[in-house]
């Protein structure tokens, strides 16, 4: 034994061989019991100085911490000088910490008594071990110091593992029926805690079956009194069913032995990596797995990775983002259902509804996860920052996964993170969540095309999928690969065996998200209940931008949108994306960021622009943003190093940018034509759905040189024939006759590349087929070239 020892279990008393040792200062013995009560790790100067001054401390505070720290060192061994290597106090920068190779702790006998029960072969010697460890206590820990340092969260957890064990000896000495050897440690920690009703709960039992059932139930009733008098309350059900076990005299020996597997501190003892270090409470909160998880193998073997992998000293976080119906959740769970066996210890899950209007309370859900681990409600501090200390302290030294999902910001997860880096954590959020230092990030994205067809047939059957490929395809499309979607639209489907995929791919592109309305989470609730935390400022974005048939589009288009700055847009923008309801893909050929919306999102948007918009505005808005278009492809075409066709203007709106913007997006007219290619062949075919002729084709005809100068048309055709309907449909001769001779020029277009084709394929000693005409070509367009 070291010749220096310390004893907590009681009174704070400090030994040097034989002599005891006094220390008078108050304040020297709280900033002693604190090292003590964290002996051989670290002790952050500031948690002393919040321990012994809380709000009063003064100026000189530092200086007063190592002054009390060095007069300990000199008082308890003044053979070693301050600072010395070999000094049973250490320091380390801003932390002290007492070295456990140096001397000796009741505490650490005690908890290091624990484990060696637990290893124990047979109940009798686990009894034994454990009654050994409890008679260490000479009463509540550090009862002579003052109430404030009675009241730390360390010294309530060191209590409380005296209960736990306490617990688990009297339930295995019910079971061997040796209650006699447990009631006197029983009945010291009931007259130290009057309240705590499993304590008295065990009393009661141990009472009885020693043949006192007489004096069990004084017990009991001495306890209900006492609960009714000081607290207003009726015995909670554990203590209420001992007495009924009384009453019908059911407290003899049990013939089942369940093994104790203690709890083991971190640093505590030499076997962390060994055995399992759980402790009598071993939390399991985790939802079921979700039996049909598809796809996402690399991000769950990243994630599984991340979180095992152990030696930085830290926690080791998994953050999974993404939007709403993405499948955080299930990837999450399926993530941790695997894990565990490297988290012995268990698993605390908690949804903290951070997405919806009534976030969870962090101090709410640090109270259920104290009591799923064994802390009895009575002992669950009030102040969440004595919760928070209970909590890490609880969890210090043990192979722990903590889940936190749906999170709303860092404040809110921050109170339930670990402190021991045993433990791992995985969060889910709709937010980005940045400035997470150390974080594995994984920002989860729609299922992959293959993924998307093996979920939908996972939930509706593999037989009704592969009988109607192409219909599967367009469900999923029509989904936008969103898990939720998916699972939503499968399951409708499943229920009505007499539709075809095909059917249902109508309704579903017709009706949209009321084809998605099944249960709860609904796809449209989620996309719901992140428009609303928007301002209408933001809301009106979304619902203005949604009317437009864009797949993507630059900041410059929010701003003609809503008619405001640049710099505006960009702000709104990145707030939009945040929130999820625009994604960012990657930035185009002139270097611009570029958004768009997800499928059901945008569903969504119209549905509010239908109910919140007026019909004059939607159209304003889309014939104002197509103007703009219109105005950036002439002048870009104007711009372009050389030219094969004479512009053809006509009367369609125009509505410029301001001269700055239009200078910076048309600075390289190449690129912007190559940035915007698709959404002019969308804006056209809008234009053309809403009878817009003129905007239909002077947009074509503004898109006829850069076609011809990268001897690609595809997307163009598409234009050129949309442009051509709306003008018969309308009577506009001229754009009818620009859109012929578009769809001649790229008709010839295609065939000199076929002819360069032939030409390279006969001089390797090939044939190439003669050129036919494309698929939908007007007659005027084939016949020139017949």
């Amino acid at each position: 034994m070291a010749d220096i020892r310390f004893s907590l279990l009681g009174s704070l008393r400090v030994w040097r061989g034989n002599t005891e040792i006094a220390i008078s200062s108050d304040k020297q013995r709280t900033v002693l019991a604190l090292l003590l009560l964290k002996a051989g790790t670290p002790v952050h100067r500031q948690e002393i100085i919040d321990a012994v001054w809380s709000d009063g401390a003064p100026d000189s505070v530092v200086n007063l911490v190592q002054t009390y720290v060095g007069r300990l060192r000199r008082r308890v061994d003044p053979s070693h000088v301050a600072r010395s290597g070999a000094s049973w106090l250490a320091g380390l920068g801003p932390a002290y910490a007492i070295r456990l190779d140096r001397c000796d702790t009741d505490l650490v006998r005690f908890r290091t008594a624990v484990v060696r029960a637990g290893r124990a072969g047979s109940p009798r010697e686990t009894l034994e071990l454990l009654l050994r460890a409890l008679q260490l206590w000479q009463g509540p820990c550090l009862s002579d110091l003052g109430h404030a340092v009675r009241g730390h969260p360390w010294v309530r957890a060191a209590d409380q593992e005296r209960v736990d064990v306490l617990l688990e000896a009297a339930k295995l000495a019910l079971q061997l029926g040796l209650t006699c050897e447990v009631i006197p440690q029983l009945r010291a920690v009931a007259a130290a805690e009057p309240l705590n009703e499993a304590v008295h709960s065990w009393l009661v039992l141990a009472l009885a079956g020693a043949g006192a059932q007489a004096e069990a139930l004084s017990e009991y009733e001495a306890t209900r009194r006492r609960l009714a008098d000081e607290l207003g309350i009726d015995p909670g059900p554990q203590l209420r069913a001992a007495h009924l076990q009384v009453l019908r005299q059911e407290t003899g020996p049990s013939s089942s032995y369940e093994p104790y597997e203690p709890y083991e501190p971190y640093d505590s003892c030499e076997s962390c990596e060994s055995a399992p270090s759980g402790g009598t409470f071993r939390p399991s909160l985790l939802p079921p797995d979700v039996a049909d998880f598809t796809g996402r193998e690399k991000t769950v073997g990243r994630l599984r990775g991340a979180l095992t992998t152990r030696g930085t000293g830290s926690v080791a976080v998994g953050l999974v983002t993404g939007q709403g119906g993405v499948g955080k959740t299930a990837t999450a769970l399926h993530v941790a259902h695997r894990l565990g066996e490297a988290f012995p210890d268990g698993q605390l899950y908690a949804d903290m509804h951070g997405s919806s209007a009534c976030p969870a309370d962090p101090s709410r859900v640090l109270a259920r996860f104290l009591r799923a681990l064994g802390v009895h409600a009575s002992a669950v501090p009030q102040d969440l920052e004595e919760r928070i200390d209970l909590y890490r302290s609880r969890l210090a030294g043990r192979r722990m996964l903590v889940v936190l999902d749906d999170v709303a910001d860092h404040a809110q997860a921050r109170p339930l993170l670990p402190g021991s880096p045993t433990c791992s954590v995985i969060v889910t959020s709709r937010s980005r969540l940045p400035g997470w230092p150390g974080a594995a990030r994984v920002e989860l994205e729609p299922l992959e095309p293959g993924e998307a067809a093996d979920m939908l047939a996972n939930v509706l059957g593999r037989e009704r999928v592969a009988a109607e490929p192409e219909a599967a395809a367009e469900v999923t499309r029509l989904c936008g690969r969103l898990p939720l979607a998916l699972r939503a639209a499968g399951t409708r489907l499943a229920g009505r065996t007499h539709w075809t995929l095909a059917r249902f791919a109508e309704r579903l592109d017709r009706d949209g998200l009321d084809e998605l309305a099944l249960g709860d989470p609904d796809v449209r609730g989620g996309i719901a209940a992140d428009y609303h935390r928007l301002d209408e400022a933001a809301r009106r974005a979304v619902r203005l931008l949604g009317v437009l048939d864009l797949p993507s589009f630059a900041t410059w288009t929010i701003a003609m949108v809503l008619e405001t700055s640049q710099e505006a847009a960009e702000e709104l923008a990145d707030s939009l994306a945040d929130a999820r309801m625009l994604e960012i893909t990657e930035p185009d050929a002139a270097g611009q960021t570029r958004y768009r919306f997800h499928e059901l999102v945008r569903r969504y948007a119209r549905e509010q622009a239908a109910l919140e918009e007026s019909g004059t505005v939607v159209d304003v808005v889309i014939t104002r943003t197509l103007a703009a278009f219109l105005t950036l492809a002439q002048e870009a075409d104007e711009r372009l190093p050389s030219a094969r066709y004479t512009p053809v203007r006509g009367r369609a709106p125009r509505w410029p940018p301001p001269a700055r913007v239009r200078e910076m997006l048309l600075a390289d007219p190449i690129a912007w034509f190559e940035s915007e290619r698709a959404s002019l062949v969308a804006a056209v075919l809008q234009a053309s759905a809403l009878g817009l002729d003129e905007l239909c084709w002077e947009l074509t005809a503004a898109m006829l040189n850069d076609a011809a100068l990268r001897s690609s048309w595809t997307g163009v055709e598409r234009a050129l024939r949309a442009a051509l309907a709306a003008c018969r449909r309308s009577g506009d001769r001229l754009g009818e006759t620009v859109a012929l001779r578009g769809l001649a020029e790229a008709r010839l277009g295609r065939e000199h590349r076929l002819e360069g084709d032939e030409a390279l394929v006969s001089a390797r000693g090939g044939t190439v087929r003669s050129p036919e005409p494309a698929e939908n070509d007007p007659p005027m367009a084939r016949s020139t070239y017949a």
